[in-house]
């Protein structure tokens, strides 16, 4: 069994060939931009590239996973906590590590006010965390070889990711305590006339659906339609377990499935598009051929590639497993 833990960063390192190997790996990551307002969601991806002629063996890459180790600094030198829940999985006797084949990479992407940040004041807010105005830095390592057997220890550090967190403007201040003021309503049974959030979720996506018509890039979107969608307090999640009010599934929305679409369409280049690919490929596989042609070489597209990979091995490995 591992014990796993949560990662975030942005990193260039380059493996020498181990153990007569032709391996080299390269960890990278991005945020798209150098600068965020106060309240901006930042959507950290990350990748792990083999650059050899053999396949590579790592342990399990993600958001998430022990392997992976964060530290974040102000521009004054003073730590930011860093608050990665943890996991743990069974890794089978028969399991060598995950493959990644030459040329290939494994990529995965997280909203970094959920993993890293200051605890906020008071209030329900869009993040488990905040960043105040202030510049920003980041570091990560990932041990590559944590409990892949037969392996020497292999650690990748990653040059560090700056970026800065501005103050909002006051058009931005009345965007992000509006949304705020909807995140309330989730928690708060009075708000929502009884329907178990779904004044809460109609709300929202009468908002998406104004901001979608006038922001191609507007950097909530993909937010609200990935974690906003999936909110719910425990006040009205236990009435709903109770059979007492009724459930809304974005799953099965159609106008949240053609919101995300034309938002992943829209910001196909974007990390925060890349965030929309992997929440869709968990929930609509059987979506992600098309968005492979669609998407081309754009970072979009070479998410929805990944993730494609990923569901075929999921569907082979459970069709040779006895039953």
């Amino acid at each position: 069994m591992i014990r796993t833990a949560l990662l975030l960063g942005t990193a260039l390192t380059t493996t020498r060939p181990l153990t007569g190997l032709a391996q080299q790996l390269r960890l990278s990551a991005e945020v798209g931009k150098a600068e965020f307002f106060e309240g901006e969601p930042i959507y950290l991806l990350v990748r792990l590239q083999n650059l050899g002629t053999d396949t590579a063996w790592v342990t399990f890459f993600g958001l998430g996973t022990l392997p992976f180790t964060m530290a974040v600094t102000r521009d004054d030198g003073n730590p930011v906590p860093v608050r990665m829940p943890s996991i743990d999985f069974l890794v089978p006797p028969s399991w060598r590590g995950d493959p990644v084949p030459p040329g290939a990479s494994v990529m995965n992407t997280l909203v970094l006010q959920d993993l890293a940040g200051d605890e906020w004041p008071r209030g329900r807010h869009l993040f488990l965390f905040h960043f105040p105005p202030a510049e920003y830095k980041v570091q990560v390592e990932f041990a590559a070889h944590l409990g892949v057997p037969r392996t020497a220890p292999l650690t990748l550090r990653a040059a560090p990711i700056i970026f800065r967190i501005r103050a909002r403007t006051v058009a931005e201040e009345a965007e992000v305590s509006e949304l705020e003021g909807m995140w309330q309503m989730d928690w708060d049974t009075t708000s929502v006339g009884g329907h178990g959030g779904a004044a809460y979720k109609a709300t929202l996506i009468e908002w998406v659906e104004k901001r979608f018509g006038g922001h191609a890039d507007d950097p909530l979107l993909p937010f609200l339609l990935d974690n906003g969608m999936y909110s719910l307090g425990p006040t009205l999640m236990r009435q709903i377990e109770a059979g007492k009010l009724p459930r809304f599934d974005p799953d099965t929305s159609e106008v949240v499935s053609w919101l995300r679409l034309g938002v992943i369409e829209r910001q196909k280049s974007s990390t925060g598009g890349t965030r929309l690919v992997q929440a869709l490929s968990a929930r609509h596989p059987d979506q992600l051929a098309a968005l492979r042609t669609t998407l081309g070489s754009t970072l979009c597209g070479q998410m929805a590639r990944y993730q494609a990979q990923v569901s075929r091995q999921l569907q082979r490995s459970r069709s040779t497993q006895p039953r």
